[in-house]
């Protein structure tokens, strides 16, 4: 126990005792072009609202894995779905979730398509869980633009850039999302008939970066949207609020980067006439390891 303290001492203070230099510029690049990346992410969603009675439907989801690379300012990532990481107790879902997510100097965005089939309800009387066939589908593109051009997100989310010194930046952008949503087993009654949501609306927000000369990094951001648009099942005019939170820590040495990104998006469903308000939530977290040559 003892030597295994040692060690983690020692590994931390070689992070902190790291040379102190301070480019001119607040952004630099790494030296190494060719990259590659393990990542790892859990992926969780909750649905709930009038039309579930104010009781929280959940997802039961297995960890992702993936392996990623890159080359100069290219890079990408996969991930791929494993059987482990789920509550064998708990009812399983059946997850889709295909991303596009891109950090660039000043512009970043997400274009997805994702599908949860399969959520569970517990039963705090009965102390079971139960288990709801309603399936939720979400196709999205949102790009943003960052005002203070001496703010990198990438650094924080793609690691292959570093940020020197603390400092914020306002974000504004747009977005475009269809939503769909089906109640197979005809539990939730307005979903019996699959209601279909599309909509569109400017993003604004905040970004703040933390970056310390040592390595180590952090990063808190929060987009909001206030979206007009059709559930167009019943042809009735809707308006949508959405929320996405973002928070990573991390670290960078001079030949690899760590990351633990967490990320939260919030929809909620009101429509003129009163028929539904609901809330759909998702949440995920993992880590990166980058390794550059």
């Amino acid at each position: 126990m003892i030597r295994c303290l040692g060690i983690l001492l020692w590994i931390v203070g070689l992070a902190f005792a790291e040379t102190e230099f301070s480019p001119d510029s607040v952004i630099t690049t790494f030296p190494d072009k060719i990259s590659i990346q393990f990542l790892a992410r859990y992926n969780y969603a909750a649905f709930s609202g009038a039309s579930t009675d104010d009781e929280q439907m959940q997802t039961n989801c297995p960890i992702d894995l993936g392996l990623g690379g890159g080359y100069g300012d290219f890079t990408w990532s996969t991930l791929f779905t494993f059987s482990f990481g789920t509550d064998q107790s708990k009812p399983r879902t059946q997850a889709t979730n295909l991303q596009f997510n891109y950090f660039g100097d000043r512009i970043f965005g997400d274009l997805f398509l994702k599908i949860n089939d399969g959520f569970y309800y517990h039963n705090d009387s009965l102390d079971e869980y139960v288990p709801y066939k309603l399936r939720v589908i979400e196709i999205g593109l949102d790009v943003n633009y960052l005002w203070n051009k001496e703010h990198s997100l990438r650094s924080v989310y793609s690691l292959d850039r570093r940020q020197w010194k603390h400092n914020g930046s306002f974000v504004w952008g747009f977005g475009v999302f269809y939503n769909g949503i089906v109640s197979r087993d005809s539990v939730l009654s307005f979903y019996e008939d699959y209601q279909g949501f599309l909509h569109a609306g400017p993003d604004i927000g905040y970004s703040h970066n933390w970056a310390w000369k040592n390595g180590f990094f952090m990063n808190l951001m929060i987009v909001g949207s206030v979206s007009l648009g059709m559930n167009m099942t019943r042809k009735e005019w809707m308006q949508f609020y959405q929320v996405f939170p973002k928070f990573a820590a991390g670290y960078h040495s001079d030949t690899w980067s760590v990351n633990f990104p967490f990320f939260v998006s919030v929809l909620h469903l009101n429509e003129n006439d009163g028929e539904i308000d609901d809330i759909f939530m998702e949440a995920s977290g993992g880590f990166m390891v980058t390794k550059r040559f």
